[in-house]
């Protein structure tokens, strides 16, 4: 009778920290959850939306920039139409700052946006006081004035502007380190607890089977309702890593279901496909920097992807972005092959330089990105060409390094892109090589590993799953 009383006492504490150990998975995995939360919202919300406000405001300074020299050239009736255009940017201005002083503040923001008025009054009064030169007649003094009086005030903007970018950007890069940090914590945390809940399930079987033998129909019961409690931790052990792996699922779904209730209502499905450029320009940003992440991690040995099928999706989703830059690209014949890594690692390396060839093209008269793809047997060589302006010289040594940027570069990004590119190079076992002239353009060159033939495709990632659903 007190040996019966032992084990039921010891039976009853493994399901209590079997319990425990369900109850602290759970606690766990929502307060890390609500932290990957907090995280995003920082960077959809603050951070990604600064950089997009603060670059289209440089760009609207150089434009003006651009129109001030213009007016020393067309003068009499076409200056108002110059004028015009130089007003319009102003407004633009205007609207961007408003909505960027509406976001969220980062610690040593507000100092450094303190001298943006003084700058943009500053570069206000020079382009009208240039413009006016031009309207009495003053041609060559308005000219000498472009140069020497209105481009640094330009300069200076733009300065301000990549200073407040920068801080935009590392709040954002530190946002998503924490973000993956705190994920991979998370499943760390789980996967322990779930460790410990099944070895105390062990525990308590092996009580329940030994106390079966004298009392087999009162402890049956409890038995079958162990191996129910069993399974639901495995279930819920698979659900928790699921939410963890795309904590950004529930913005898109919200904006998928919102556009179809919004289909009767003009004003409001305009303001959704706003709201689903931005998830997609603050997307093409987060991805970087995930991919950088992710590349590090090791490689499945059974993955294989079609050449032919990779290259098209990855042309198909950049032939808008180039077409916008008037930007043509060409591919040539594509072997039947497939390569040995996942759909996923090839359409971030090949989208990572084709997306840098369409765009970093600059002012190039010649506008063409070309992907060539070659059948080498064992291997299989992909070549993405353009015809921009080049690389710097002495940028090869460093360009693949992460936050490596061009002197002057002025598109948006984090410099994570090609670094992206040679980690996956490298846990495929394959290489990344770049050759370049500077005036005549770029080749980037990638080997990978060659797969068999066979039927089977991996499957797609969790990320392109999710791509699929923002339209």
């Amino acid at each position: 009778m007190r040996e019966n009383r032992r084990q039921s006492r010891g039976l009853a504490l493994a399901f209590g920290a079997v319990v425990a150990a369900f109850v602290a998975a759970t606690f766990v995995a929502d307060w890390r959850t609500f932290a990957i939360d907090r995280e995003t919202d920082s960077l959809l919300g603050n951070a990604l939306p600064s950089i997009e406000y603060l670059g289209d405001v440089n760009g609207a300074v150089r434009d003006i920039e651009a129109f001030v020299d213009e007016s020393a050239d067309v003068g009499g009736e076409k200056l108002s139409t110059v004028q015009a255009k130089v007003d319009d940017r102003w407004r633009e201005i205007d609207a961007l700052l408003a909505h960027y002083r509406a976001l969220p503040r980062f610690p040593g923001e507000d100092e450094l946006y303190a001298e943006v008025p003084v700058a943009l009054r500053d570069f206000d009064a020079v382009v009208r006081a240039t413009l006016l030169e031009v309207e009495k007649g003053a041609v060559d003094h308005a000219r000498i004035d472009a140069d020497v009086v209105v481009r640094p005030r330009a300069n200076r903007m733009t300065h301000l502007m990549r200073q407040l970018v920068r801080l935009n950007s590392e709040n954002a890069v530190d946002a998503t380190r924490r973000i993956d940090a705190t994920r991979h914590a998370t499943v760390a945390v789980s996967a322990a607890l779930n460790v410990v809940a099944i070895l105390l399930t062990i525990v308590a079987a092996t009580w329940v089977f030994r106390l079966v033998r004298a009392h087999d129909a009162l402890l049956g019961g409890r038995l079958d309702l162990e191996e129910k409690r069993t399974a639901e931790l495995e279930l819920f052990g698979q659900r928790v890593a699921h939410d963890l792996l795309s904590p950004l699922s529930s913005l898109t779904f919200c904006l998928q279901a919102f556009k179809k209730a919004s289909e009767q209502d003009p004003k409001l499905e305009h303001a959704l496909e706003r709201a689903r450029q931005c998830v997609v320009r603050a997307q093409r940003l987060v991805d970087n920097v995930f991919d950088f992440a992710r590349s590090g991690g090791a490689p499945d040995p059974a993955a294989r992807i079609d050449v032919r099928e990779a290259v098209e999706e990855v042309v198909a989703e950049a032939r808008p972005m180039a077409e916008s830059e008037r930007v043509e690209i060409l591919v040539g014949p594509l072997p039947d092959c497939a390569v040995r890594c996942s759909r996923g690692v090839l359409a971030s390396i090949l989208g990572n330089l084709l997306r840098n060839a369409v765009k970093f093209m600059g002012d190039s008269v010649e506008r063409r990105a070309t992907i060539r793809v070659t059948d080498l047997g064992d291997q299989v060589r992909f070549q993405v060409s353009d015809t921009g302006p080049g690389i710097a010289p002495g940028l090869e040594a460093t360009l693949f390094q992460p936050y490596v940027r061009g002197e002057g570069v002025t598109q948006s990004g984090l410099g994570l892109g090609l670094a992206t590119v040679k980690r996956f190079c490298e846990a495929y076992h394959g290489s990344v090589v770049v050759r370049s002239v500077t005036g005549r353009g770029s080749v980037f060159q990638v080997t990978l590993r060659k797969a068999p033939a066979s039927t089977l495709v991996a499957p797609p990632s969790v990320r392109e799953l999710l791509a699929g659903d923002v339209s």
